[in-house]
């Protein structure tokens, strides 16, 4: 079975569809991907063994794009295309695909409703991000109940160089999806600097993404942690990054995809949320613990004030909950 997928994300929503692609490999082993998404999230997607290929689709490509690439999916002649996101463009690739099934997620408009043969509505009940798309392919393969755990396989992960004993660092992501959602690196080294006087680990490492910022940021708080610490300097590709997490005591950060690869390669989470959407975002399939602030607005309160209570909302949150939050999720992983 060949089977089209569109979904234009990021890398936590590659990494999300994954947990679906397991559930049908487990069904129909010979079946295979081709997964279409943003440039920049196929690395997620990568890591999944039951995708074959991986399509990086820019929205500003222009007309002639588009006709070259349903030119190139119409020759693999797919069994199923499935729209798995909203977006206008993600429909007219799968409606005129040429698959003989083609399913779109949500209610696709007039003029394209005549090329599909299911339309998946009104699924939602677990906002996750992997639930969502579950319900969708549910509907199309028929899986079991039970949501499994996003894929990241070991086969697909790479060597990262670094000089750490497996189980005896823990790795830190002060980064995010976005600046309100991180962290103060001072209370990153506070942690960092007791469990590491604890005995948790002897090592701390920093993740950092390419970015400038990331990197300095890292810099900074290794730094502030001392010797023990060192940084990726935003060198690691995402499969050395989902090795070095894999090979980790637990895994701690905020709101990003780095955080759901943690959650993939299933080693100890803690995860730090401010003002970011948990019900979408929260680690998904491995034990985990979770600091975070309540985002609900208040009966009557103003949405200014709303906003400026949410950009405060970190700093209502302490070293000390995070070294708890670890220290308990340790336990449990004995």
């Amino acid at each position: 079975m060949r089977i089209l997928v569109i979904k234009f994300c990021g890398l936590r929503g590659g990494l999300a569809a994954s947990a679906s692609f397991r559930a049908i490999k487990e069904l129909h082993p010979s079946a295979t991907v081709t997964f279409v998404t943003l440039p920049g999230s196929e690395p997620a997607a990568r890591g999944c063994p039951m995708i074959s290929e991986t399509i990086g689709y820019d929205f500003n490509s222009g007309f002639g794009a588009f006709i070259a690439f349903l030119g190139h999916v119409r020759r693999q002649r797919f069994d199923i295309a499935i729209a798995l996101s909203n977006h206008h463009l993600a429909r007219q690739m799968a409606a005129w695909s040429g698959a003989r099934r083609r399913v779109c997620m949500g209610r696709a408009p007039f003029y394209l409703a005549p090329f599909f043969h299911q339309q998946v509505t009104g699924l939602w009940v677990d906002p996750h991000e992997a639930a969502r798309d579950y319900a969708v392919l549910s509907e199309v393969f028929n899986l079991p109940a039970e949501v499994p755990t996003m894929w990241f396989a070991p086969s697909r992960m790479d060597e990262h160089g670094l000089l750490v004993d497996p189980k005896k660092y823990l790795v830190i992501h002060p980064g995010a999806s976005h600046p309100e959602q991180v962290l103060e690196i001072d209370k990153w080294a506070v942690v960092a600097r007791e469990l590491i006087a604890a005995g948790v680990v002897e090592r701390v490492v920093v993740s950092a993404g390419p970015s400038g910022s990331e990197k300095i940021m890292a810099e900074a708080l290794c730094g502030l942690i001392g010797p023990v610490a060192q940084s990726t300097r935003g060198q690691l590709t995402f499969s050395q990054l989902a090795k070095l997490l894999q090979d980790a005591r637990v895994f701690l950060g905020a709101d990003s995809a780095v955080l759901q690869l943690a959650a993939a390669v299933k080693v100890p989470v803690v995860a730090v949320f401010g003002p970011s959407d948990y019900g979408r975002a929260r680690p998904w399939g491995t034990l985990s613990r979770t600091v975070r602030i309540d985002t609900t607005m208040f009966e009557g309160e103003d949405a200014t004030d709303y906003r400026a209570r949410m950009d405060r909302a970190l700093s209502r949150i302490m070293p000390g909950q995070i070294v708890r939050a670890t220290e308990e999720v340790l336990r449990i992983a004995g």
